[in-house]
């Protein structure tokens, strides 16, 4: 038995609660860990200080008020009707969004784009005559690397 396993049924050891195999390990994995018995240690001085406190006075009719407002209180259920409404919202822009996609380019979305940068649209411009750009703004934006 580790020490998480131990740890998770000091309580239980200490109530009581286990059975006999499950009590007799824990009480040989016990003998062997000093970090678990000082835990179980700390469990009884908790008990022991509890059985020391005077009970609390409880009015007789305080268990009847919480069950009856147990009781009043509306169960909520599983509901259809907004769930199927914000699937089928998710699934809308979903395909709202693929559609826009496809009709944009022309391509399925999983099409790879060609990757621009701003020297290689100032050369296209220029070789398409949309734009005049000069040789050493070329240079500027594509750092010196640009060939004629």
């Amino acid at each position: 038995m580790n020490c998480k396993k131990v740890r998770m049924r000091l309580s239980a050891f200490q109530d009581g609660e286990l059975g006999l195999q499950p009590a007799r390990q824990l009480k040989q994995h016990l003998e062997n860990c000093a970090p678990c018995r000082a835990e179980l240690e700390a469990l009884n001085q908790v008990v022991d200080s509890m059985k020391c406190m005077s009970p609390i006075a409880v009015e007789p009719a305080f268990p009847a008020l919480i069950m009856s407002a147990l009781q009043a209180r509306p169960q909520r259920g599983f509901r259809l009707l907004p769930s199927l409404a914000y699937t089928l919202a998710l699934l809308m822009i979903f395909v709202s969004g693929f559609l826009l996609e496809m009709s944009a380019n022309g391509q399925p979305p999983s099409a790879p784009q060609p990757v621009m940068t701003f020297s290689t649209v100032l050369t296209e411009s220029r070789n398409l005559g949309l734009l005049a750009v000069q040789d050493s703004t070329l240079e500027l934006f594509s750092g010196g690397l640009h060939e004629n």
